[in-house]
């Protein structure tokens, strides 16, 4: 049976279409459902509008791919906003079922098991995703997460991309920043993510670590020239980056080569929340896996398999737009 999942990040709405293990779709739209919810608890209404108008395109789209059934989760966004029930009725009227919020727990352990889905044998392994308003850590061994569905050690903390640049606007890009300002403004966002990320260090002494997330695979695309699953990255690679985005003001990072308009103002802050942890774990270098959090909860037994609703739907039913169709 053809599946596909709707999620929906503080920072990204996006669409997995799966027949079996093929992906026959994937898509991501930068529409910050976030914005905001840190000061007012409540969801802004110019991003309900975009993340509506992208689910109605990504129902359209697993209909006309022939999805038998589909599902919808939510993350750190929905987790804080207060007015998350009302929002997710308007959800389950396009998609058939509100979306599961996902606690960090289940984030991190669902994270875990997309990654590593294809690993078999080894030692123990971290998977670190750092979205918009969150960062969770998982380390367990593939073979026995797979097993058991679930993982041994799990960290949920609330910090990602969104949240630093709130807490530090001057990273989102609206000035050029001279070589002494970039330096007191890292060490500040550093130090705000440290405090927050301290408790990582319960979870270090696994042997490899795997990074998932817009971040992580929007700098490797950066480093190596092109999208590439697997890719590895150093700490020295984030922080050549870091230093080379906040020397640019937002157009200009825009410009940048396999820089995604949607994520130019928060990778400057995701960058810095993933080489914390890196710090933090004692780990020079990671492998960024393009499967992640969609894959891991879509082939799992928590995927709800609810029937799609008939029909087509209103906004850009007839437009697959710019996503991915395999």
């Amino acid at each position: 049976m053809i599946r596909a999942l709707v999620s929906i990040g503080t920072n990204s709405t996006r669409l997995l279409v799966q027949d079996g293990e093929r992906r026959l779709a994937a898509d991501s739209r930068g529409t910050r459902i976030g914005t905001g919810i840190g000061v007012t608890g409540t969801i802004d209404a110019a991003a309900r509008d975009r993340t509506l108008a992208a689910i109605d395109d990504y129902v359209a789209l697993a209909r006309r791919l022939g999805a038998g059934a589909v599902d919808a989760i939510a993350t750190s966004a929905l987790r804080r906003a207060s007015d998350g029930v009302g929002f997710g009725d308007e959800i389950a009227a396009r998609v058939g079922v509100a979306p599961r919020i996902l606690s960090g727990a289940e984030e991190a352990t669902y994270s875990f098991l997309g990654a590593t889905a294809g690993r078999e044998g080894g030692g123990a392994v971290g998977v670190l995703d750092v979205g918009g308003g969150s960062a969770e850590l998982a380390v367990d061994h593939p073979a026995r997460a797979r097993a058991s569905g679930t993982v041994q050690r799990a960290i949920s903390l609330e910090i990602g991309a969104v949240r630093l640049s709130e807490r530090h606007p001057a990273l989102l890009g609206e000035h050029a920043l001279g070589e002494s300002e970039r330096r007191a403004l890292e060490a500040e966002a550093r130090a705000d993510a440290a405090m927050v990320l301290a408790p990582f260090a319960e979870l270090r002494g696994f042997e490899e670590l795997i990074a998932v997330g817009g971040t992580v695979f929007t700098a490797a695309a950066m480093v190596a020239g092109d999208v590439r699953d697997g890719a590895t990255m150093t700490r020295d690679d984030a922080r050549r980056l870091i230093d080379a985005l906040l020397a640019r003001d937002l157009d200009a990072r825009k410009a940048m080569p396999q820089i995604r308009p949607q994520r130019a103002d928060i990778l400057p802050a995701g960058l810095i929340v993933v080489d914390e942890a890196c710090r933090i774990l004692g780990v020079d270098r990671f492998t960024v896996s393009e499967a992640d959090l969609l894959l891991g909860y879509l082939t799992s037994p928590a995927f709800r398999a609810v029937p799609l609703p008939p029909g087509p739907t209103g906004h850009g039913a007839n437009d697959g737009g710019g996503m991915m169709v395999e």
